[in-house]
């Protein structure tokens, strides 16, 4: 008896240690996900904090939207601080010449929102940055936009892989409805200018990074006149991270 009441001792202790050891590794479980829980996985702050991309960002290379896809994509945006230039002509006797007589006028518009755009954090496929249309009656002689309420030309910044550098394109939009469709009209560097003071809200021109620099308004558009005498005047000029970037032409006019 006194045999079978050591066995029936040690048989509760045994299952003591087991209850016990039951409830401890919950515990610990319970701790371990507790803790688990309260610490944030560690891209959940960065993909919270991850900047919305600018307005007018292409999704996909600009070869690969349609006509219509990119007409509703320039109808999204907002356009703002421009103005209408003139700018010398192409395709007739009378755009050729140190003293022209015959030139174009083209109207320029920046972006809202994309006054922060920087070539080495621009999105994979690039992003609009300008608006241009030509309300002359020729063709521009350094970008090739066409004059018609049927023709919006666009400018698209693009990245350069594994570079803090970028290109442009200006892409003309036909906006007839039923026959929509864009093409590229004329591509170059892009000129990210030095140590200018950034300015908030869409700005869009046609000048020279030394231009914006150095000289008042008045100054500029006389100045501008001058160039427009013996060369193509002056890049697109549009507002950035670095306080304007101009589009150069091959040659470089900026």
């Amino acid at each position: 008896m006194t045999l079978q009441l050591g066995r029936t001792v040690a048989q509760s202790l045994a299952a003591g240690c087991v209850v016990a050891l039951a409830v401890a590794c919950g515990k610990g479980s319970e701790k371990a996900k507790g803790e688990s829980t309260a610490a944030a996985p560690p891209g959940a702050t960065a993909a919270a904090a991850a900047p919305a991309p600018p307005p007018g960002t292409l999704t996909k290379p600009i070869d690969q939207y349609t006509g219509d896809e990119f007409y509703a994509l320039t109808r999204q945006l907002q356009y703002g601080g421009g103005g209408t230039h003139g700018r010398r002509c192409r395709g007739r006797a009378g755009c050729r010449g140190p003293n022209p007589r015959d030139s174009t006028r083209i109207q320029v518009d920046g972006i809202v929102g994309d006054d922060s755009l920087s070539a080495a954090t621009l999105p994979p496929n690039g992003v609009l940055a300008m608006r241009a249309i030509n309300v002359g009656q020729f063709a521009d002689s350094m970008y090739n936009t066409r004059p018609g309420t049927q023709y919006e030309s666009y400018l698209i910044i693009l990245p350069v892989p594994n570079s803090a550098s970028a290109t442009w394109r200006f892409e003309e939009l036909t906006t007839t409805a039923g026959s929509r469709s864009h093409h590229m009209i004329s591509s170059g560097t892009l000129r990210e200018c030095p140590k200018h003071a950034f300015q908030r809200g869409p700005h869009a021109d046609f000048k020279t990074c030394e231009q914006a620099d150095n000289l008042r308004p008045a100054s500029f558009s006389r100045r501008a006149a001058a160039m427009m005498q013996g060369d193509l005047g002056p890049p697109a000029w549009f507002g950035c991270a670095f306080g304007c970037c101009t589009a150069d032409p091959p040659g470089g006019h900026g």
